[in-house]
């Protein structure tokens, strides 16, 4: 019987896992809006080796400078090289080995570690686990933003190191330097998935370190103080050297290219009126743990506030009261900053909202680094790890304060439901995003065979935006309509489609075809927050009235228009020209240009950057937005175009590997 009750908590667990999660184990796609998918034949174009030029990360659409946003890219193309290209696996069964499973495994192992690290003698790890993974926040990071959901698993193991590491820092043992090593790397995996998250844990940690020097005031006052100090900013230093190093793929080459890359991405990305546009979460939201798009998940669409979520901050903040039955100091420093942490992270979360909503806005404004959080609640994790803590430890309290066990049990048994209750759309199967599965339209399948023997590099262009199971490639990117115009109402969209600029536009921005997608999902076409189907049939009257538009053979409801007068990658205003080129990487290209005249212009159509070069030469600005080199004499030419930041992308990809070598020894040396 005493085993049976052992295992029957765990197997609990397993059983919500399954009913909540089970579109991860069926067979299926796996898809949302911020989470990538790639076909097989997309995945061909993956690469191990980093690259400064690329993706669409350009404010129009188009590739732009990488590096800075880079630190993603050994999740994303290292699995399609080796599960992908290599092994044959397709994108539905990488995204499980590779994001969902570990998340699983993470999410479950670090409530439970910071518990028993917190408090050992707790016997409510488990319920530890169904706050911290089976909240609002972090079932709406599960449901869509995937790289999101793993830095916020992460963001608990990476505060027991630190712990850790202020516990044994003034021992003789060798692991004290080896904790240090491991936090770095720890770090730099979070940093992959999202450095903003790994921004709000090392804020959590620097708060706890001061919060532990405040509480040990006194004996530092006994005790020189660089008895204390000087060892902890010695142990500190290592796991941020060897993030620096780790990392130094993509910190190096920013540098080089100078910027801030947010407020490089716009407008959109760095201003106060996108904080206040985005500061969705109101206080009351934010301190019930409560996501403001639950559970819709549809961005813009806020709720009002479910009652029921108030008695969860009850249940964490009545652990103060506990405070003084506890007899250690560590104990009670726990409950109390766990306690400002909550309080804290939801003051934080909330954004411009009431009360003081100024201070978010001054943070945004002189704080180094908090640019990066237009979206306040991006600070969620620091309730929800303020209550995986404080809530466990107040059921553990009340636990052993009730005489009699089946009141005991009652209780625990109330607060597991109540848990439960709280989150019963994601019981009943009503999210949706990643927490369903899908199947890529057929249509979609022939679609990308055809674009992808397309002779010649070409882009295309959907309107008013992409599908998620669109196709794209090196050889044939795409661009969203919505993103090149920076138009998203489509009246507005149509009427300056329809002028003549953008039709001059689109021909040197080499754009051949320009689709309109099968809004499979329900998630383009839109009126009110739900599909129209007369939106979809409106956009393609409007395109056939496009004179330098024509319709060409779709694909079941994908419709393609042919723009005749395209250009190609590169091209020149000049017509004596003869131009042909290579690809060599996206960063390299050959050119071979036969009888130039001295004067004459050959135009990249990339999004102007002075760091392009050929033969040394910079890029000069053509037609306001493309690169284009002007030849000095009369004659042919043999050109190298180049993309010299990516020498720094080759030297920090070679010390990034080396740190990791290192660090990888270092651990099995002192395993």
């Amino acid at each position: 019987m005493g085993l049976m009750a052992k295992f029957i908590k765990p197997f609990l667990l397993f059983v919500l896992i399954i009913i909540v999660f089970h579109a991860w184990f069926l067979p299926g796609t796996l898809s949302t809006f911020d989470f990538p998918y790639f076909s097989k034949l997309m995945m061909k174009d993956a690469s191990i080796v980093p690259y400064a030029w690329g993706w669409h990360v350009g404010l129009d659409g188009f590739a732009d400078f990488l590096s800075p946003y880079s630190w993603v890219f050994p999740l994303i193309y290292t699995p399609q090289v080796i599960f992908g290209n290599l092994l044959g696996m397709d994108w539905s069964l990488i995204t499980r080995l590779v994001f969902l499973y570990p998340f699983l495994i993470l999410a479950i192992i670090s409530p439970v570690l910071l518990m028993r690290y917190v408090f050992p003698r707790s016997k409510f790890c488990l319920l530890a686990v169904i706050i911290f993974l089976f909240n609002t926040y972090g079932l709406l990071l599960a449901s869509g933003e995937v790289f999101l959901a793993m830095a916020y698993a992460l963001a608990p193991i990476i505060f027991v190191l630190f712990l850790q590491m202020l516990k044994i820092y003034d021992t003789k043992s060798l692991k004290k330097y080896i904790f240090p090593v491991i936090a770095g790397l720890v770090l730099s995996l979070q940093i992959m998935n999202d450095p903003r998250i790994t921004y709000v844990t090392m804020t959590m940690v620097a708060l706890y370190i001061l919060a532990y020097f405040i509480s040990h005031i006194k004996d530092l006052n006994k005790h020189s103080a660089r008895n204390y100090i000087y060892p902890v900013v010695f142990l500190l230093l290592i796991p941020g050297i060897t993030v620096v190093l780790l990392n130094a793929f993509w910190i190096i080459p920013s540098i080089l290219h100078g910027g801030n890359p947010v407020e490089a991405l716009g407008y959109s990305h760095s201003s106060v009126s996108a904080v206040n546009y985005f500061s969705f979460a109101k206080f009351e939201d934010t301190i019930s743990l409560l996501h403001p798009n639950w559970p819709e998940n549809i961005f813009g669409k806020v709720d009002f506030m479910k009652p029921e979520f108030l008695l969860l901050p009850v249940l964490a903040f009545v652990s103060l009261l506990f405070i003084d039955k506890l007899k250690e100091k560590k104990d009670r420093l726990y409950v109390l900053f766990f306690a400002f942490l909550g309080l804290l992270g939801a003051f934080l979360s909330k954004g411009t909202n009431d009360p003081w909503g100024g201070v978010y806005l001054w943070l945004f404004k002189y704080m180094p680094g908090f640019i990066m959080f237009r979206d306040p609640t991006k600070w969620y994790p620091l309730v929800a790890i303020s209550y995986t803590v404080l809530i466990p430890f107040t059921v553990w309290k009340t636990y052993e304060l009730l005489s009699q066990k089946k009141f005991k049990k009652l209780f625990v048994g109330i607060t597991v439901v109540y848990m439960l209750f709280l989150i019963r759309p994601a019981i009943f199967g009503q999210l949706n995003g990643l927490l369903k599965s899908t199947s890529v339209p057929e249509d979609y399948t022939v679609l990308e065979g055809f674009l992808a023997v397309q002779p010649g590099y070409s882009r295309t262009l959907w309107f008013p935006s992409k599908e998620r199971f669109g196709y794209y490639s090196n050889l044939h990117p795409e661009i969203s309509a919505q993103v090149l115009f920076n138009l998203y109402d489509n009246k507005s969209l149509f009427k300056k489609f329809s002028e003549d600029n953008s039709e001059k536009l689109l021909q040197m921005s080499s754009i051949k075809y320009v689709i309109v997608p099968d809004d499979c999902e329900k998630e383009i076409f839109l009126t009110d927050r739900k599909y129209d189907n007369k939106l979809y049939l409106q956009t393609i009257n409007e395109l056939k009235t496009i004179r330098w538009l024509k319709q060409v053979k779709g694909f079941g409801k994908i419709v393609i228009f042919e723009n005749l007068n395209y250009k190609d990658h590169f091209w020149s205003p000049d017509s004596n020209l003869i131009i042909n080129y290579k690809y060599i990487n996206p960063t390299e290209y050959e050119v071979d240009v036969r009888n130039a005249k001295k004067g004459d212009v050959l135009v990249f159509s990339e999004v102007y950057d002075s760091k392009w070069t050929v033969n040394g030469i910079s890029s000069v600005k053509y037609a306001a937005k493309f690169n284009s080199f002007v030849l000095p004499k009369d004659g042919n030419y043999n050109l190298i175009i180049y993309y010299t930041i990516q020498d720094g992308v080759n030297i920090g990809s070679i010390i990034s590997l080396t740190a990791i070598i290192i660090c990888l020894s270092i651990l099995f040396i002192f395993r």
